[in-house]
């Protein structure tokens, strides 16, 4: 029986954020409120924040509890004005007074509530949307466009806004160990090995979590507690996923991206729970000469001791390696992470269909027979 070894080695309504509408009344003075997201730069991943997207932002004047400054402001990039200002509405900094800015990504994103203090997520199916779901660090007490050098390397002007990524993400990498074997006796086999699925199983997609502001102060860039164990709180049931995946042959030597990346819900492991599956056939062909095709399905754990969880602003790579035959030379024991095999010489000694003939001792058997003549 072929088995195929999967081995993984690791190298992330409309806005419910506030029912009330009411616009806080200050006085103000002459400077435009701009936004910057250059922090994205060295606080992030090495990425900064695209100027073809938009976010989302609440703003509140201090001393006017209860009302909004912004009420889910879309902040959008203006090249004429190279930098980030609200669309539709042109604001100003106010007199007497400080204002406190929390933003979010997507804009208009389904199922976030945000207030001065907390940042809730509810209900939110990450793999339908499958997009970024992204958070900013409080800017509290601002009462102009700052303009600062961010680590002494980065200048950046206007209300800092630093990012940070609220899922995590998988991505999965496949390898074929060997596809070639030659016996002493001449015996030449051959494997032409194809991938036509990858998906997931007992993964939760749909949950929620709460972010609370990590400090007290009344100035600066704030930022927040993430919840226990860095994952959410999932809703409803695991279910399996399907891998967007076109049919694709497998060679030594090379990696095949089986799935780009996919946003998933942080969420704890548990073995025997979250697996990858895989649909392959596997083409055997004995000197040249076909010999037998398989088409199957098989499936791992992808959770390990040293990974009990998909955590927030996490990406993990899972590189899966086939074989063939589950074979080391090793009377079947599986290849463990690490194990190499010479992929012009696999060793199948423990793999080549051989037989035990033996035959059972006569039985005696007494007959006796009457004869009539």
């Amino acid at each position: 029986m072929k088995r195929v070894l999967v081995f993984l080695s690791i190298a992330a309504l409309l806005a419910t954020a506030c029912a009330k509408t009411e616009i806080q009344s200050v006085e103000m003075n002459d400077a435009e409120i701009i936004f910057n997201t250059i922090a994205m730069q060295t606080k992030v991943d090495g990425t900064v924040f695209p100027t073809t997207e938009t976010f989302s932002t609440y703003a509140w004047a201090a001393g006017t509890a209860g009302t909004y400054f912004m009420d889910n402001e879309t902040i959008a990039y203006s090249a004429a004005d190279n930098g980030w200002k609200p669309q539709g509405s042109t604001y100003y900094w106010p007199k007497n007074t400080t204002v406190d800015f929390i933003s979010y990504y997507p804009t208009g994103l389904t199922g976030i509530t945000v207030a001065e203090n907390k940042i809730t997520y509810s209900g939110i199916d990450v793999n339908t949307l499958q997009q970024d779901i992204m958070y900013a660090d409080k800017a509290a007490g601002f009462s102009n466009n700052v303009d600062l050098v961010d680590d002494g390397l980065n200048a950046y002007n206007g209300v800092p806004t630093v990012f940070r990524h609220a899922l995590a993400k998988v991505k999965f990498i496949i390898e074929l160990t060997y596809n070639h074997k030659q016996e002493a006796d001449g015996t030449v086999t051959d494997w032409e090995v194809t991938v036509n699925s990858l998906g997931l199983a007992g993964i939760y997609t749909t949950g929620g979590c709460v972010l609370n502001l990590a400090g007290t102060p009344t100035s600066g860039v704030i930022g927040w507690d993430k919840p226990a164990d860095n994952v959410w709180t999932p809703d409803g049931t695991a279910v399996a996923i399907p891998g967007p995946l076109t049919a694709q042959a497998v060679v030594p030597g090379t990696e095949y991206a089986a799935v780009n990346e996919m946003y998933v819900l942080p969420q704890a492991l548990a073995a025997g729970q979250q697996k990858v599956t895989l649909n392959l056939t596997i083409k055997t062909k004995r000197n040249n000469a076909d010999f037998l095709t398989e088409t199957f399905d098989r499936s791992a754990d992808i959770t390990i001791p040293a990974l009990p969880a998909w955590e927030i602003n996490h990406v993990y790579t899972y590189r899966l390696k086939l074989t063939p035959t589950a074979s080391n030379g090793n009377g079947g024991t599986p290849l463990n992470p690490g194990d190499t095999v010479d992929p012009n010489d696999p060793d199948l000694s423990d793999v080549i269909i051989t037989f035990d003939p033996a035959v059972q001792g006569w039985d005696n058997v007494g007959v006796e027979t009457v004869l009539n003549i």
